[in-house]
């Protein structure tokens, strides 16, 4: 028999993106954790910054749930192990509501919310309208009457006139209760970026932001109702998955493996770093800011992020770059994930400026204003890579404003990737390779694509035997 658990827990929705759900959903974890309360945070979907404040608002680390990238019965089986030790979970969608993937909706926040069995908050950008809002709740009942929308809270409300009409009109037309209205606020210190909101990494006052977001929730939301609505979720089920490795093989005991963890990259999903850590690999954060040589490594896992904010200190870093390249010369694993690509190109163009990066990739990168690459990406590996064998289909997703131009399939490298959905470098290719070196527009999630974690450790492995076969040459 699977085992029951008793999980309080919401999500947080709106009807479309930019309605507010992350100042809101900060704002309640942070006033839940002021109150004593352990709260394990959630983001739907492939986003790193919004996943980033919801962990700092906790206090703790916030795990993604995406069924398209891990399947429904992974990201089921994940919310009840991250939350099962705590006093309630909370969940931010994404997007719209119903937006997913197609049509139909796949991999929607309400289809994850009806995964969790989970009790749905609708956010509303009250900005210009009244009784037209009562239209697009009840709508949404009726185009899901499965999916349990409890509560409303209005966002960006004009005034308190505006906020009686609002209340009455949802409430009458839809019987669904209104248990906050947040004001029109010129939320500052709230900058956003071209991906969304700026990373807390770059926030220089994130923890104070938590607080205020928290001060706005305890003033203008019923925090009560919502800790109310989300103990009536019914208890869930579940069955242990299939592990893709024993818990207790230490095969990899004793390898390192190097993470540029920093202001300019900083986008990994912890389910990544624990993966590389889950058979015995040693994790050696790095900063490439700093000007110090790269340690002695296994490997190195380089993640996305934003190198374009911080060019002019990478770039004249030499010390770190210099050693860096010498490492990847002589054979060191290296996996790059968009930021990471960037880095280890010849130059980065941002806006009139050139910025010589690392070299390893006859590439040259530039940073746009809108969009290269943005949404689910899969690719087939077809040729012959240090991390993946050929044949193997990834999914994952990319979120780049930057595009590549050069020589990939020149100069001693080659593009590995054949791209079925996305865009990747081209809409055809992606992943160039070089040396013993990865890089790709491609981020993966690990629990999704076990052989990603595989491929790096193996590959760090065998590169630690013919470094210990030279080095007892030598001797």
């Amino acid at each position: 028999m699977p085992a029951m658990f008793n999980i309080p827990r919401i999500v947080v929705a709106a009807l479309k993106g930019g309605a507010g759900k992350t100042l809101i959903t900060v704002g309640l974890i942070r006033d839940m954790h002021r109150r004593g309360m352990s709260v394990a945070a959630f983001k739907k979907g492939p986003d790193y910054i919004d996943a980033g404040w919801l962990g700092l608002a906790a206090r703790t680390q916030c795990h993604n749930l995406d069924s398209y990238l891990t399947g429904p019965d992974q990201a089921r089986q994940t919310f009840i192990e991250r939350s099962v030790v705590g006093d309630i979970a909370i969940v931010e969608g994404n997007r719209g509501v119903f937006d997913g993937v197609d049509a139909q909706g796949s991999f929607s926040t309400a289809e994850l919310a009806k995964l969790l069995a989970a009790p749905t908050i609708i956010v509303v950008d009250a900005t210009k309208v009244t009784r037209t809002a009562a239209a697009f709740i009840l709508g949404c009942k009726l185009l899901d009457p499965d999916l349990r929308i409890s509560a409303v809270i209005l966002n960006r409300v004009a005034g308190t006139r505006h906020e009686t009409v609002l209340r009455e009109a949802i409430e009458h037309a839809c019987a669904v209760s209104v248990i906050g209205a947040i004001p029109k606020l010129p939320l500052a210190d709230f900058p956003q970026r071209h991906l969304g909101l700026i990373s807390l990494y770059e926030h220089p006052r994130a923890d104070a932001f938590a607080d205020a977001a928290a001060d706005i929730l305890a003033k203008y939301v019923d925090v009560e109702s919502v800790r109310d609505l989300a103990r009536t979720a019914p208890d869930l089920a579940a069955e242990p998955l299939p592990q893709h490795a024993p818990q207790n093989e230490l095969r990899h005991l004793g390898l390192r493996i190097g993470v540029i963890k920093d202001s300019s990259f900083q986008f990994y999903y912890p389910e990544n770093l624990e993966a590389l850590q889950a058979t015995g690999a040693s994790l050696i954060m790095l900063n490439a800011l700093e000007p110090r040589e790269l340690p002695s490594l296994d490997a190195l896992y380089i993640g996305g992020g934003f190198p374009e904010t911080h060019a002019e200190r990478l770039a004249r870093n030499a010390v770190f770059k210099d050693s860096l390249l010498q490492a990847i010369r002589s054979g060191l694993p290296v996996y790059a994930e968009c930021g990471g690509l960037m880095y280890l190109a010849r130059c980065l163009h941002v806006d009139d400026r050139t910025y010589p990066m690392v070299g390893v990739f006859p590439l040259d990168v530039t940073l746009h204003r809108k969009p290269q690459g943005h949404g689910y990406i899969k690719v087939e590996i077809v040729r012959a890579n240090p991390f993946y064998p050929v044949g193997t289909v990834v999914t994952g997703h990319e979120f780049h404003y930057s595009s590549v131009s050069g020589a990939p399939d020149d100069e001693g490298s080659y593009c590995c990737f054949e791209v079925m959905r996305g865009h990747g470098f081209d809409g055809r290719k992606d992943g160039i390779c070089v040396y013993n070196c990865l890089g790709t527009y491609v981020h993966v999630h690990a629990l999704g694509t076990p052989s990603w974690a595989e491929g790096i450790l193996d590959s760090a492995a065998r590169f630690a035997r013919r470094r210990g076969m030279n080095q007892g040459a030598d001797r």
